[in-house]
């Protein structure tokens, strides 16, 4: 494999998997660049990118010219951690909702269990801060990803994926890999798919070399990074569209986006 790959990664820990090991690979000779997934696919769309790792709404946005790799991302079901609604009162008055640095997903993923299950469409009040400070602003905040991780908080919470497993007895699918249709590379793909399998396979390693670079636990990041599915299955795929016709339902999205694998 004599081309140089440019591939669009992420910071957050439960996609680390699926490109820990690429580097090592010895037909790898490109180049992993560490962004925001609107940024990756802006530079896709500038060619200067050839496949990201993205969340679910970026992918939405932008479905008319992408395609997603078949068998890779990321996905958890019941009580994973990774998404929380912290509560300052109860479920029954629920009009704003407090949110710091997260993704366009975790909104819509949010604004989609309040409606499908407590009937509330909260508006969003953008603000970053601890969860009181946030709760102060807000009848609830929403904290994703890392920086749950050592977050301590009396405040009831929900968890937003187990409410989305309740809901549609699916997965929740938190990153999927894309390229530009008209640019999708089978070699690419392959090493994509090949990097994946040696990240699940070896996650005692990944969480290992994660936490000495982040400060945690090994055991603790061993037993996060167990919560999540490798792989995108048809019980990914129905999970997908069906996030995609609730947030059109919800008003969180203009259309319905199609699903398209690259080939």
């Amino acid at each position: 494999m004599s081309e140089r790959f440019r591939i669009g990664t992420l910071r957050d820990l439960h996609t680390q998997p699926l490109y820990r090991t690429i580097t090592s690979s010895p037909v790898f000779t490109g180049e992993l660049v560490l962004d925001t997934p609107a940024a990756h696919i802006d530079r896709m769309m500038a060619k200067e990118c050839d496949a990201a790792f993205a969340a679910p709404m970026d992918y939405a946005l932008n479905s008319s010219d992408l395609v997603i790799v078949p068998g890779i991302g990321v996905s958890s079901a019941g009580f994973s951690g990774v998404a929380r609604l912290y509560l300052r009162g109860t479920l029954d008055v629920i009009r704003t909702m407090a949110v710091g640095t997260v993704s366009a997903t975790d909104v819509v993923l949010a604004r989609v269990v309040l409606g499908e299950k407590y009937d509330s469409a909260p508006a969003v009040v953008p603000f970053s801060g601890t969860v009181e400070a946030m709760l102060d602003k807000a009848d609830c905040a929403l904290v994703t990803g890392d920086a749950l991780f050592g977050l301590t908080s009396r405040q009831p919470f929900l968890d937003l994926v187990d409410e989305w497993s309740d809901i549609t007895e699916l997965p929740f699918v938190h990153t999927i890999a894309v390229m530009r249709d008209e640019a999708y590379s089978a070699p690419l793909a392959e090493l994509l798919s090949a990097s994946q399998q040696a990240g699940r396979l070896e996650l005692d390693a990944v969480a290992e070399s994660l936490a000495a670079e982040r400060s945690i636990p090994r055991s603790d990041l061993r037993e996060f990074l167990s919560r999540f599915s490798y792989t995108f299955d048809d019980a990914s795929r129905e999970s997908l569209e069906t996030f995609f016709q609730m947030a059109f339902f919800h008003g969180m999205a203009g259309d319905v986006a199609d699903i398209r694998f690259g080939s």
